[in-house]
């Protein structure tokens, strides 16, 4: 235990009066014992009555706490709990951190193929454009050609080969349907041939306002003219399709074709090329015809030994 000055002082006195009580008694003087006596009570007394200092310790709890002096045991607890919940609350800011950083390179990754997306379409879109500016030359050349054409020939002789459709008159018919029956209609003429005829539609709603007949009478001239003049076995391939407003027929086959210089007239009435066949040379004018009566145009390109291809413009009806 810890004394304070004062005790010590006073525990000094008692010890002093204690060693007079002992030399007294030793002597024999009776009341010298006896003033000792009573100054050691009066000493022990006096320490008791100052009492132990408030900042002394008990050897007992010295030994046994672990709490060092001047702090509360509570204090320490709470301390300790303060401790435990930050590095808690510190995992979870860790593996926020890790969350948010996977869904910033998941963001980054989805950015980079919107980027690689949208150029893609910004490729699509100028080719489109490109596309359409070559189509719309080729359609004012062609248009210029054929005006040209008819101005030569004369108007009455255009109205003169349209087939006979009066008992027939327009309605909106599925096109791709009425090149099918066409195509069944010649299957016999071009399997003697040689020929395969194949015929692919891109759209369920492949609709024109046309008479049936002169729809009917159109593919069959084209058709029969494939078969005439392709000079060796093959194919011929028929896709419709359809953008916007505008339904696009390809008849292409792989026979011998013709020079450039020649496929500009087949158009024309009573032509035939280098390898006429017998015939009156009307299918493809009368054709022609029919495509333009209905506010279409027509055109072909060739080269020796590549084929011919037939294209045709109709307004759509949906």
């Amino acid at each position: 235990m810890k004394l304070r000055g004062s005790q010590k002082i006073l525990l000094l006195a008692a010890c002093l009066f204690y060693a007079g009580f002992l030399f007294m008694f030793v002597l024999g003087n009776s009341f010298g014992v006896l003033g000792c006596s009573i100054g050691m009570g009066v000493m022990f007394l006096a320490v008791i009555a100052v009492g132990l200092p408030s900042d002394s310790v008990d050897e007992d709890d010295d030994l046994f706490s672990d709490t060092p002096e001047g702090e509360p045991e509570g204090e320490r607890v709470h301390v300790n709990s303060l401790i435990d919940q930050l590095a808690s609350r510190r995992e979870d800011l860790e593996n926020a951190h890790s969350d948010i950083k996977s869904r910033e390179e998941e963001i980054e990754k989805l950015h980079q193929e919107s980027e690689k997306k949208d150029k893609q379409m910004q490729e699509i879109n100028e080719r489109n454009s490109y596309l359409s500016e070559k189509v719309a030359s080729l359609e004012a050349s062609l248009k210029a050609a054929t005006n040209k054409l008819y101005a030569a020939e004369g108007e009455s002789n255009y109205e003169t080969i349209l087939p006979d459709a009066k008992n027939d008159p327009p309605k909106v018919i599925n096109i791709g349907e009425a090149a099918q029956r066409a195509a069944a209609d010649l299957q016999e003429a071009a399997g003697k041939a040689g020929i395969s005829i194949r015929t692919i539609s891109t759209d369920a709603t492949l609709m024109v306002k046309a008479s049936p007949t002169m729809i009917d009478v159109l593919f069959k001239n084209i058709i029969d003219n494939a078969i005439k003049y392709m000079s060796r076995e093959g194919t011929l391939q028929i896709t419709i399709s359809r953008i916007e407003q505008e339904l696009f027929i390809v008849m292409k086959d792989n026979g011998e074709g013709l020079a450039p210089d020649e496929t500009e007239h087949i158009f024309e009435l009573n032509f035939q090329g280098t390898n006429r066949i017998s015939g009156n040379g009307l299918g493809l004018a009368q054709a022609r015809a029919i495509v333009e009566y209905y506010g279409g145009m027509i055109y072909a390109r060739s080269s020796v030994g590549s084929g011919m291809g037939i294209y045709i413009h109709l307004p759509s009806a949906v």
